[in-house]
């Protein structure tokens, strides 16, 4: 998906059993890690920060013309012919260190590159999702998402605690971080069914929202229903 001659530092492709095929590579920018897009690239309207801007979105038109995470899906998937959202694909998902296989429906793959865009591109409410990101784990289910999110969020609080000893290592504030997410995904059904395209990318976003709003929901239920793993 871009003109960069590097090999793409991971990939997405969904195959279907008419052989069928589609490739979306993801370059991540070298110091930042996150999406890197052609320097000529010009995103369609619809990914203006304006259309269908979220209701929590603390970005200044004036200053930024484009929806960070709006831009990197329409330079990753341009005049993409998705299908319908329950077509059941093989999907590939491949880095420099392993490759995953897995059978599933074009949706739940979708929803799966898309959390992974959001993380990789500049939104202040994904921003926390980035070190995550770079460790991808493709169609992960909701309790490896929970220990996924959990660990990278107490992992940073210990790094920034080693630089102030006063700060908590603690999980205050992954429920309002998670409550953003929850917010931002809403927005995202919006903007997407303000399109005249393949109902998949909506419920890709639909899909997310609801990961989003049971985690923001059921957080301490869940992790009390996984301390029996770490007693010992």
């Amino acid at each position: 998906m871009t003109s960069d001659a590097a090999e793409p530092s991971l990939y997405y492709r969904l195959s279907d059993a008419r052989g069928e095929s589609l490739r979306i590579d993801i370059h991540q920018h070298p110091e930042h890690h996150g999406v890197q897009v052609d320097a000529d690239y010009t995103p369609p309207d619809w990914a203006r920060l304006e259309h269908h801007q979220c209701s929590h979105c603390p970005l200044d038109p004036a200053e930024h013309s484009y929806c960070p995470i709006a831009a990197n899906l329409a330079f990753l998937l341009p005049n993409a012919e998705l299908g319908e959202s329950f077509r059941e694909i093989r999907l590939e998902v491949g880095s420099p260190a392993r490759t995953y296989f897995a059978d599933t429906t074009v949706q739940r793959a979708l929803s799966s590159l898309f959390g992974l865009v959001c993380a990789l591109s500049d939104c202040p409410h994904t921003r926390f999702l980035r070190p995550m990101a770079l460790f991808h784990l493709p169609v992960s289910t909701e309790t490896e998402t929970l220990v996924r999110t959990a660990g990278f969020f107490l992992l940073q609080r210990y790094l920034a605690r080693r630089r102030d000893p006063e700060l908590h290592v603690d999980l205050d504030g992954l429920d309002q971080a998670y409550d953003r997410l929850k917010e931002l995904n809403h927005c995202f059904v919006r903007r997407f069914r303000a399109q005249d395209t393949s109902d998949a990318p909506v419920n890709a976003m639909v899909l997310l929202h609801v990961l989003a709003k049971e985690m923001n929901w059921e957080l301490d239920d869940e992790l009390e229903a996984l301390a029996p793993l770490f007693r010992q």
